[in-house]
């Protein structure tokens, strides 16, 4: 039993933990006590990760590979003897006008946003309990649909879509979408056209997006507190958590 201790002693997989959210998030339950493997492409990052944490695993590979992907949840739940959640965090984005778009573009967005999570929550399923928990940070861009966020937020809308599919198809999982408002510092921000961001600002004022921004380890934190109460509650179904800046 784990009642009331959150995320301590619970078995993590953050997958997308090179950066970002997902790094925040993995030293965040670090922190609070939580056996954590970090998934990514770069090793070095992970490595940096674990190194800087004093704890933790690496795996490092590509889960938009299916073999890669099942290999990468395989060798975290075989190095923490099972999971309890899997938090997917990988995401790429882009900023760019939909008249300007090309299939190769629209191949890495769903790559990663779309085909990875899949491939990522197919394979854990084997490793997780009824009890378990998989979430996925989704965008409030598909609400909003910012601006020359388009390809981004269709790919996150297609996220939600799956998310809503599991829980057709495994009504006695939890599956949880995390509703992500504007976060910093992120790689994602960093890699935005630099030419198209002043029109992009001026048009989410125009469509009235809040443009307020959250830290990455303030975010963290509020995640693993939230998580790790999901966790702590298996009788409850907490499908969707939501995170924005205050006004």
């Amino acid at each position: 039993m784990h009642d009331g201790v959150g995320l301590a002693g619970r078995r993590v997989l953050v997958v997308g933990a090179s950066s970002g959210i997902g790094a925040a998030f993995a030293r965040a339950a670090i922190r609070a006590g939580a056996l954590v493997a970090v998934a990514a492409r770069r090793r070095e990052r992970l490595d940096e990760l674990v190194e800087a944490a004093g704890a933790g695993v690496a795996v490092a590979g590509d889960v938009t590979d299916a073999g890669d992907a099942r290999r990468i949840v395989d060798e975290a739940a075989a190095a923490l003897d099972g999971l309890d959640l899997v938090l997917y965090a990988a995401g790429a984005g882009a900023l760019q006008r939909l008249e300007d778009t090309d299939p190769d573009l629209w191949q890495a967005l769903f790559a990663v946003n779309v085909i990875g999570a899949n491939l990522v929550c197919g394979a854990a399923l084997r490793h997780l309990d009824t009890d378990g928990v998989v979430a996925f940070v989704s965008s409030r861009t598909v609400e909003d649909v910012n601006w020359g966020l388009l390809p981004y937020a269709a790919t996150k809308a297609a996220l939600d879509t799956c998310i809503r599919g599991w829980r057709v198809e495994h009504g006695d999982r939890r599956f949880v979408r995390i509703v992500m408002g504007n976060t910093q510092p992120t790689e994602f921000a960093e890699r935005l056209d630099p030419d198209l961001l002043g029109p992009a600002i001026e048009a989410w004022g125009h469509q009235g997006i809040p443009g307020g921004m959250m830290h990455v380890d303030e975010v963290a934190a509020a995640l693993v507190d939230a998580l790790g109460a999901i966790c702590d509650h298996p009788a409850v179904d907490s499908s969707e958590l939501r995170f924005d800046a205050r006004p």
